[in-house]
């Protein structure tokens, strides 16, 4: 190609579902694209990890699925992106069963990028780039104007432009993780899945991808489903964030109505406190943990047993 130039069961339980609300700096949503699923039952040859439950991902919205391992909500994603067939059940891509709709229009709509993405050897980042436009292009894949625009606006919106001939062996997990996103860009979706992008990146590079994924659908109103693992940073980024534990939803809405200790106490057996974020004043979670907490037995036991060895000394 040629370079680019620098210019669970939800029905089984009652689900807390509160409306995502809107903080006025969302990009209204543009795209008519909808997906979602209904009954929907997902596993692994006879291991069974979601059992009919019912979702539908906010149009225009940035919604980020949360839970402990092994919750189900990567093997959601993967059904969600058509890349594992359900037992049961149907997803629905613009209200038809997505398994039933021609490929081309699939990846023509939908964006994928997998929690660990494999590049060729050697190959550059203009070109794993480009492939990324694929689903646009005609049978004999004749590479056009529009295909080098796309591309080029896709490696400036990740900020990779200057990475153009560099080998992707080369590149840092920051910018491997951002050449990705560029190739989902590239197919010009107006729905992009990411399954744990901020995995294996340090804390900076972590705010860099999210802050990437929430101009792009601010500015471009692309709607956006990501797993994650940190809930802070869930609750900061996501419009509309969805809870699941078991292979079903517990809860979804707006972190700021959903998220609560209890809630955090049954998704993770974790007791917490949930305090403002001071930098965004969404939930931010405090973990409570035997020691290092004042008035737990742990902590008065530690600082006795600080205050004898004082003591002696």
């Amino acid at each position: 190609m040629p370079t680019p130039t620098s210019a669970e069961s939800g029905k089984e339980k009652t689900v807390t579902k509160v409306p995502t609300g809107s903080t006025g700096t969302e990009a209204t949503p543009t795209t008519e694209h909808t997906l979602g699923a209904r009954g929907l039952g997902l596993g692994y040859g006879e291991r069974r990890i979601v059992q009919d439950l019912d979702v539908d991902l906010p149009p225009g919205r940035f919604t980020v699925i949360v839970g402990p391992n092994a919750c189900g909500k990567s093997t959601l994603l993967r059904a969600l992106a058509r890349l594992l067939n359900p037992t049961a059940g149907t997803v629905l891509l613009d209200g038809r069963d997505i398994h039933a709709t021609p490929t081309r229009q699939v990846a023509a709509t939908l964006g994928v990028l997998p929690q660990t993405p494999v590049a060729p050897e050697s190959i550059t980042v203009a070109d794993l780039v480009g492939r990324g436009r694929h689903p646009r292009q005609g049978f004999f894949r004749r590479w056009t104007t529009a295909d080098s625009e796309a591309v080029t606006a896709a490696m400036l919106a990740t900020d990779v432009l200057d990475l153009t001939d560099r080998s992707v062996d080369e590149l840092s997990g920051g910018q491997r993780q951002r050449v990705w996103i560029a190739v989902a860009l590239a197919q010009e979706t107006e729905i992009l899945l990411l399954d744990e992008p901020t995995t294996y990146l340090d804390i900076s590079h972590q705010l860099d991808v999210l802050d990437l994924l929430t101009d792009l659908n601010r500015e471009r109103g692309v709607t956006l489903a990501v797993v994650l693992h940190d809930l802070n940073l869930a609750c900061r980024y996501a419009d509309h964030l969805i809870a699941m534990k078991d292979g079903r939803i517990l809860a979804e809405g707006a972190p700021s109505e959903i998220v609560t200790e209890s809630l955090v106490h049954e998704i993770f057996g974790l007791r917490s406190t949930v305090i403002p974020d001071p930098a965004s004043q969404t939930p931010m979670v405090v973990p409570l943990g035997r020691h290092h907490v004042p008035g737990t037995a742990a902590d008065v036991t530690g600082a006795a047993h600080d205050a004898t060895g004082t003591a002696h000394h």
